[in-house]
């Protein structure tokens, strides 16, 4: 195929500047052949440079040939001479601005250069002009798995992942079960907010590619970020297994154990590292949160005395201080505990993150205190400091709603959604506040299916679509969502005291007293227990009936 379009090449070329190069004659046309296809032979034979020098008498005959000029650049991408290399492919296009060849390796050499230096300046547009190249070497439906793999590649790097969907798929179709593609595919879609297809493609590879290691630590967040604790379970526990000793994937298996609902079994994992590590005190501060939410206040104190121990200076250590007075109920003494952390935060403790950390828990303590206005203002002071940590974001927003600042709040939850549409805690928070206050109910209820086509087994976000459903009076649909949800964290006083709340508006009255009592048995939080004890009352009068 090359011979005919050196030969169609050199004739245009040299046709329409014949002032400037007189045309080849067909001797010099023939010449021109021979040479070329000695040229391929030393190449083929290894011979590089003697191969560059035939061509290079193929130029002498035929200068104006762009695919041979595009030759000599492959030639030279070959043998890892990238200046020459990209002169001899620029000199190709000047000639020829269609020329596939040439693009094809301004690409891969391009590519190849911003790869060696990730970091530089010039990375980002080296890439830009690469996805350049191979775009026009690919145009017209030309196909070079190469090339396309390369492409992909490029679109994920550079955050195009649309257009990398597209052709990752499309190389796909030839090749299917491609490791490299697929993995790339399974991050372009878990990028792009669709988690459950780039779940899908990294199910495949690893059915056929078992030990990719990349890909499994890949899948296992996936899980974790759908809420499939079951197989983040497994996932992380056959990675820690394989990897015996890395201790992270352990901390993680133990931690999906927790989240799915397994709290024993998560609890006695960490014990078990602990046991191990006594003086890892990223263990011990898991265990800190594992007996808070269990409800396990000595167990909490006993892991930040640890804590204090190891390492008097790590703020860790206070954060689980906290923690135990907040599991006794002294939320003031938590934000006292706190208050001085915070306001001493090193640069260190906002890089780390617990900065963060500390001010949520911070304003979660004044907030149950009673003083929601503090808490906002220091949510305000550490997003000042620290403008991209999306959980103090979060928080912000949070503590505008219960500071009945609905505007504000709102604002920074469709920004966070619009950012990342995929962003299941602020869809389902957002809804939330919707249906709770009775607005915009059919918006309410969307928002919160997408937050449960995300994470589908999120109790909190069960809840949120049962009682968006009671405050649109359907309470045929908000049975399954609220039950499923109760059932899940039982201990919950707010979750209990919505279906309590259907049971009764569905004159289902033994059972929204039974409910109601263990919403008053349960944590209390964000519940009026004044309030819930007269509507069990209510409802046992007219059980009784």
């Amino acid at each position: 195929m090359l011979i005919p379009m050196l030969l169609s090449m050199s004739l245009v070329a040299q046709t329409g500047a014949q002032t400037a190069v007189p045309r080849p004659s067909t001797e010099q046309i023939a010449q021109a052949y021979q040479l070329f296809l000695e040229g391929r032979s030393l190449e083929s034979n290894g011979d590089a440079q003697g191969a560059i020098g035939t061509y290079r008498k193929v130029l002498e005959l035929t200068p104006k040939a762009a695919e041979v000029h595009a030759e000599i650049a492959g030639l030279y991408a070959r043998l890892g001479n990238a200046a020459e290399s990209l002169n001899a492919a620029r000199t190709a296009l000047t000639l020829d601005p269609e020329c596939r060849s040439a693009h094809r390796t301004l690409g891969f050499v391009q590519s190849a250069l911003a790869d060696r230096a990730p970091n530089a300046p010039e990375s980002p547009s080296m890439k830009k002009e690469a996805v350049t190249h191979f775009e026009k070497a690919l145009e017209g439906g030309m196909r070079d798995p190469a090339a396309e793999l390369a492409l992909g590649r490029l679109y994920v790097e550079t955050g195009n992942y649309a257009k990398a969907i597209t052709r990752l798929q499309l190389f796909l179709l030839d090749r299917p079960g491609y490791p490299d593609a697929l993995l790339l595919l399974g991050r372009a879609y878990e990028e792009s907010g669709k988690p459950v297809q780039a779940t899908a493609a990294l199910e495949e590879l690893i059915a056929e590619q078992p030990n990719q290691l990349q890909a499994r630590l890949q899948l296992a967040g996936l899980y974790e970020r759908l809420g499939r604790w079951k197989d983040a379970t497994t996932a992380w526990g056959d990675l820690a297994r394989t990897n015996p000793r890395n201790t992270l994937f352990r901390t993680r298996q133990a931690m999906a154990q927790i989240n799915g609902g397994d709290l024993a079994a998560g609890r006695q994992q960490l014990l078990d590292m602990a046991a191990q590590s006594p003086r890892d005190v990223s263990t011990w501060y898991l265990i800190a949160q594992v007996e808070r939410r269990s409800g396990n206040a000595a167990g909490v104190e006993d892991a930040a005395r640890k804590i204090s121990e190891i390492d008097p200076n790590d703020a860790r250590g206070v954060v689980a201080s906290a923690s135990a007075k907040s599991a006794r109920g002294d939320h003031k003494g938590a934000a006292d505990t706190l208050e001085p952390r915070v306001k001493a935060a090193s640069d260190q403790d906002v890089a780390s993150g617990m900065y963060g950390r500390m001010a949520g828990d911070l304003a979660t303590a004044l907030q149950l205190s009673g003083n929601n206005a503090r808490a906002v203002t220091v949510l305000e002071a550490a997003r000042q400091r620290d403008p991209d940590d999306e959980d103090t974001v979060f928080a912000l927003a949070s503590a505008y709603e219960r500071d009945k600042r609905f505007d504000q709040a709102e604002k920074i939850f469709r920004d966070m959604v619009a950012k990342d549409p995929a962003n299941a805690a602020a869809l389902n928070y957002l809804g939330y506040m919707l249906a709770d206050r009775g607005q915009k109910l059919p918006e309410a209820v969307d928002l919160i299916k997408r937050a449960l086509a995300i994470e589908a087994d999120n109790p909190s976000y069960l809840d949120s679509l049962g009682w968006a459903y009671v405050k649109s009076s359907e309470l045929g649909p908000a049975r399954d969502p609220l039950e499923r949800a109760a059932t899940a964290l039982p201990r919950v006083s707010v979750i209990q005291d919505h279906l309590a709340e259907l049971y009764f508006q569905l004159k289902r009255y033994r059972e929204a007293a039974a409910t109601w009592d263990k919403a008053l048995g349960g944590d209390r939080e964000g519940i009026d227990v004044a309030a819930i004890t007269k509507k069990r009352d209510r409802a046992r009068e007219l059980a009784g009936r």
